[in-house]
């Protein structure tokens, strides 16, 4: 029960409100921008198979980063709820 709950609660906080801050954040847009620039350099030059076997790789690569960030997100959350138990 307890996992159902934060995986909701979880899901709710990462697809709204820090999606949006994110997205409103200078510095992440900046970077967003130097990727797409150093992506296209990358690629400029590579067959559509080449290219292809890099896209693959990339997103494994993200999806392990967002559960990665997905499960330090839950264990903040975690140990947030265990300080206010503690400080009550």
């Amino acid at each position: 029960m307890e996992k159902d709950v934060l995986e909701l609660i979880t899901q709710a906080l990462t697809e709204g409100r820090i999606t949006e801050k994110v997205h409103q954040n200078e510095e992440y847009n900046k970077a967003k921008e130097e990727e797409t620039r150093t992506y296209d350099l990358l690629t400029k030059d590579l067959t559509e198979d080449q290219k292809q076997r890099l896209d693959d790789y990339i997103d494994s690569m993200t999806w392990s980063a967002a559960i990665w960030e997905k499960l330090a997100y839950q264990q903040g959350m975690k140990d947030f709820l265990s300080l206010l138990i503690s400080l009550s």
